[in-house]
């Protein structure tokens, strides 16, 4: 707890360098030399990039969205559909679940811009670094690793989601040309090399919530996972071998399904990498909860104090049922159990999605109020197509625990865990022509167990498919891998087959307006 207390401060940035003395001289502006003062100073510019990190992840508008949202809404995974009077938002979300989008839609500018602010805080900090001097070389050299990693992490959101995109590493880099997706795959991995034993590791003082050594693997993990999607190389026995070292390094496997995702997920050992929260300083992951609940949940359920819910994201019958929904402790979460009495009922199953009448914690219905106005609110699997649906279409997803009486979340948001890390093992085995190594058969039955359903004898790529799929759901990874799968422009629920190109999103013209050095991705009007 005393670790969750002092990330509290890194989530503020560089505010922690706010004045209290209210005699002190006004500067007109701040630079390196007259700001970097001490180490306090210091770190708290360092944290500002990692603090940008869920903005990058979790953004929302009704004309756009995060990281999250296009990995999620554009797979069968996840879907936003007009329920009603809610949800249109302009079409975005439509289009981007039947493939429809245009190079205008705002998301695509959202996640661009957010990215490369986060490029710019790390080469900004980069650039002063040279002069700083108010810590050992020691802790600069590692905070300089830290931040090249970060703009790495941001580079490979870039990487998977356009493809195509400007490298820039420098401060005064104007109106740059777009690299190749190829070089922008080996700068990535160039610089993870170069920095990674200049990290910090698990357990050194403060290593919880930055970027270490075990986190950089994580990256190359899937970064290789992913090579031939990204440059036309397969890279199977690097994504083994880099895996293996995260093996190596203390994280276990938790002995419940949900445990990564608790209100004190800071403390779980499955988690490789989690971008500090805060229900008051780093509320962002109260866009997760809102994305999904009906708004008449929030009260009588959670008695959650924040805003919320939008009645938006939904998963429909199609997905569900890819668990063994009687079974699977990862699938179905009764809302019976909100009734005092009813904590501890074994039969009530807890998992992380809401169908099915809804109650609170009263034991009274939960009542609709639009097109179920007054009538008990039965949240729906079969949802008509994206345009009909009613305010009770689709299961919800409350994947991260809602603390009840809470104004915010304090959830950390998990970036990389372990189970990831045994899946991509035992997908790089099988299309390497192996099998799964026994060992990490092994930790996947773990994963099984602890969901109450069956463990494999053998794993197919298939089964591997749908098994991931079931664990990592709302992880923000489907997109990346239904693309690696050859799935992603197939035909699913309410979307017929589109084309190859829309594996990766348009440049936004909005960027391309502003900079005419900008290539659009094949395919996209130019």
């Amino acid at each position: 707890m005393i670790m969750k207390n002092l990330l509290k401060i890194f989530l503020l940035g560089i505010s922690l360098s706010s004045c209290v003395d209210l005699d002190e001289e006004v500067y007109s502006e701040v630079t390196a030399s007259n700001f970097y003062q001490n180490e306090e100073e210091v770190v708290s510019a360092v944290m500002r990039p990692y603090a940008h990190l869920r903005q990058v992840f979790l953004n929302f508008s009704t004309n756009g969205c995060g990281v999250f949202l296009l990995q999620e809404l554009s797979t069968d995974e996840a879907a936003w559909p007009t329920k009603g009077r809610d949800g249109f938002d302009n079409g975005n979300w439509i289009r981007l679940h039947r493939h429809e989008w245009t190079v205008e839609d705002g998301s695509f500018a959202i996640s661009w811009n957010d990215m490369y602010k986060g490029i710019a805080l790390c080469n900004n900090l980069l650039f002063d670094f040279k002069d700083i001097d108010a810590v050992n070389s020691t802790d600069k050299l590692q905070y300089q690793a830290e931040l090249r990693g970060l703009r790495a992490l941001y580079y490979y959101y870039l990487l998977d989601l356009f493809g195509n995109v400007p490298i820039v590493t420098a401060i005064n880099q104007f109106s740059p040309s777009n690299n190749t997706r190829v070089e922008v795959f080996n700068f990535i991995e160039e610089e993870i090399l170069d920095i990674r034993a200049n990290l910090p590791k698990k357990g050194d003082i403060g290593w919880y919530g930055r970027f270490t050594q075990e986190a950089a693997n994580g990256l190359l993990s899937r970064l290789y996972l992913n090579a031939e999607v990204y440059t036309g190389e397969a890279r199977w026995t690097d994504c083994i071998e880099v895996s293996r070292l995260v093996l190596g390094s203390s994280f276990s496997l938790e002995a419940q399904w949900d445990a990564p995702f608790k209100t004190d997920n800071y403390a779980s050992d499955e988690n490789v990498f989690a971008i500090p929260a805060d229900e008051l300083f780093g509320n962002d992951l109260q866009q997760m909860f809102q994305f999904t609940t009906h708004w008449q949940q929030r009260e009588p359920q959670f008695g959650y104090q924040g805003n919320g819910g939008y009645n938006g994201m939904v998963s429909v019958r199609e997905f569900i049922e890819t668990y063994d929904t009687l079974n699977d402790a990862r699938c179905f979460f009764d809302s019976r159990v909100f009734i005092p009495g009813n904590e501890n009922d074994p039969t009530l199953l807890r998992g992380q999605f809401m169908w099915g009448p809804q109650y609170g914690r009263d034991g009274n219905p939960i009542l609709g109020t639009n097109d179920k106005n007054g009538q008990h609110l039965v949240f729906e699997l079969d949802v008509p197509n994206m345009e009909d649906g009613n305010e009770a279409s689709g299961a919800r997803n409350i994947k991260y625990q809602v603390e009840y009486g809470a104004v915010g979340f304090s959830n950390d948001i998990v970036l990389f865990r372990l189970a990831e890390i045994y899946f991509n093992i035992a997908e790089a085995s099988l299309r390497n022509g192996g099998i799964v190594p026994q060992d990490v058969l092994d930790a996947i039955n773990v994963i099984r167990n602890r969901a109450n359903v069956p463990t494999y004898q053998n794993l197919t790529l298939d089964e591997l498919y749908d098994e991931k799929g079931r664990e990592m759901a709302f992880e923000g990874l489907r997109r990346t891998d239904m693309i690696r799968y050859k799935k992603y422009t197939g035909n699913w629920w309410d979307k017929e087959v589109s084309d190859g190109f829309r594996t990766l999103f348009p440049i936004p013209q909005s960027s391309r307006n502003v900079n005419p050095n900008l290539d659009q991705n094949p395919g996209y009007p130019d």
